[in-house]
């Protein structure tokens, strides 16, 4: 699970890009387990500021970070959608 810190610095992020909706989902979702990356996947990003968001994201956070952008239909977003936790949005 992310911490309280990491999640308060992931929406400071969030509300500099004006996202629409963060997901947190795999092992970074799971109570009482320290995950090593954070998995996040976002809906709302502009393009021309998707990798500045990425890049935000990575230097606000102590750990890694994996990042879909959901914009895209496929099995692995509708996945996310259904089993993620919404932290954003």
């Amino acid at each position: 699970m992310i911490s309280d810190h990491e999640k308060q610095a992931i929406l400071g992020v969030c509300e500099k890009y004006h996202v629409e909706k963060v997901l947190l989902f795999g092992s970074s979702q799971i109570p009482n387990v320290k995950a090593n990356d954070i998995d996040l996947a976002v809906e709302g990003v502009a393009d021309k500021d998707f990798f500045n968001f990425y890049a935000d994201l990575m230097f606000a956070v102590d750990k890694p970070v994996d990042l879909i952008d959901l914009k895209k239909d496929s099995k692995f977003n509708r996945l996310i959608k259904h089993t993620g936790t919404v932290i954003y949005g």
